[in-house]
């Protein structure tokens, strides 16, 4: 398979000009989610992780303005971040996205955004608190619908990425360093063997992207993880035709990212199936280096364009199938195109919708971090090196080779 023909300083340039389109200086947060609408949270934190991932977080337009509302909505009580902007109204299904869950995620973005904007912070999160005495983390855990992983992992990790927080501002805090040895003794207990993934395998996809959620977390910690062999043979096998991993082509940014990211890290400390993780994540790079739209940004489903076919089939690859893969995804979007050309709405809130063939602020931040970390794993299958950086700090996205 040849080189991946692609420039990362190009990348780098539209992508942070396409960041910079978004901007809307009269809005309380400046950044909106997608080109058309106004200023968000979610917009402006997903706006700082790509600057920060580009290492242009000092030149971002309403920087300042962006850390200084974030640390306005803290709780001083609980530590924890809520969204001004959410209303009962504006949950469409409840029942899986909740309050408790939005606000869980919000703080973990703030966190995040703040990290990304290198503002110095109280990482504490006493919220926590109650749960911290002896079994409480085992028991909030055990409490999940584990009938939906890809769901439920997200208030797993919100859960990891506190106690980690904690304990990075506090390490001789005996009450976290015990209820992070719960944490991790209860997902010890509860990982499946045959794919090593966790809760309900009747969707190995959604128990995937599950499991990318808590992978993240044993990295962080440097902690040992079980059934490593069995969680690459699990997501190899998802890979699709066009090199990404949804069903019918053109896959997810959180879908690929969690396939790619899962192969990268166990990549570093396992040698099983070396060659075949190597080719799979070798082909999604060559999928997603396809994927920046004309205004710089990326959307949640990669368009499959015929241009596209023609340009894999001239990349002079030793391996063909994503260039078919690619024609195959086209095809299938003729025929279904609303899998492709449909509005979406970030954790079912309805302020928050986004066209998933168009470029998002959050998909700007996934995608090109998911080839980034591919670059960085086999940096001698690009022309070009990678120097973008990735996350110091837990959550989504952390630093593999750190």
């Amino acid at each position: 398979m040849s080189k991946i023909p692609l420039s990362f300083e190009k990348i780098s340039s539209k992508l942070f000009s396409y960041v910079c389109d978004l901007y809307l200086p009269g809005e309380r947060f400046p950044y909106s989610l997608q080109k058309g609408g106004y200023g968000t949270l979610l917009g402006s934190a997903f706006a700082a992780y790509i600057a920060s991932m580009l290492c242009r977080e000092q030149e971002l337009p309403g920087k300042k303005q962006i850390a200084d509302e974030i640390l306005c909505l803290r709780d001083p009580d609980t530590g924890l971040f809520v969204d001004p902007a959410l209303k009962s109204p504006h949950f469409l299904n409840p029942s899986s996205h909740s309050a408790l869950y939005t606000t869980l995620q919000s703080t973990c973005f703030c966190l995040a955004a703040l990290h990304a904007l290198g503002v110095d912070f109280d990482r504490r999160i006493k919220w926590l608190s109650p749960l911290l005495e002896q079994g409480k983390i085992e028991k909030w855990l055990d409490e999940l619908d584990w009938n939906n992983p890809w769901l439920v992992s997200n208030l797993d990790m919100f859960l990891g990425i506190f106690l980690l927080e904690w304990q990075a501002h506090d390490p001789n805090e005996p009450r976290i360093s015990n209820a992070l040895e719960e944490y991790f003794r209860w997902h010890d207990a509860k990982q499946i063997e045959t794919t090593g993934y966790w809760g309900s395998q009747k969707d190995v996809l959604n128990a995937m992207a599950g499991a990318y959620h808590i992978v993240l977390h044993y990295d962080y910690a440097e902690k040992t993880m079980q059934y490593v062999d069995r969680m690459i043979d699990s997501t190899l096998g998802l890979i699709w035709k066009d090199g990404l991993f949804v069903y019918g082509g053109g896959g997810g940014s959180c879908e690929d990212m969690d396939a790619i990211d899962i192969l990268v890290r166990l990549s570093l400390i396992s040698d099983y199936r070396r060659e075949d993780v190597e080719k799979t994540l070798t082909k999604s790079a060559y999928a997603l280096s396809l994927g920046q739209a004309a205004d710089g940004g990326y959307s949640w489903k990669l368009q499959p364009k015929p241009v596209n076919f023609i340009r894999l089939l001239c990349s002079k690859m030793a391996d063909c199938s994503l260039a078919f893969g690619t024609l195959y995804a086209f095809m299938y979007k003729l025929r279904h195109r609303s899998y492709f050309n449909s509005t979406h709405y970030y954790s079912s809130l309805s302020i928050y919708p986004f066209k998933s063939d168009c470029s998002d602020m959050w998909s700007s931040w996934f995608r090109p971090l998911a080839l980034a970390m591919i670059a960085r794993r086999y940096p001698h299958r690009f022309y070009g090196a990678c120097d973008w950086k990735m996350p110091c700090w837990p959550g989504l996205g952390y630093d593999p080779f750190l």
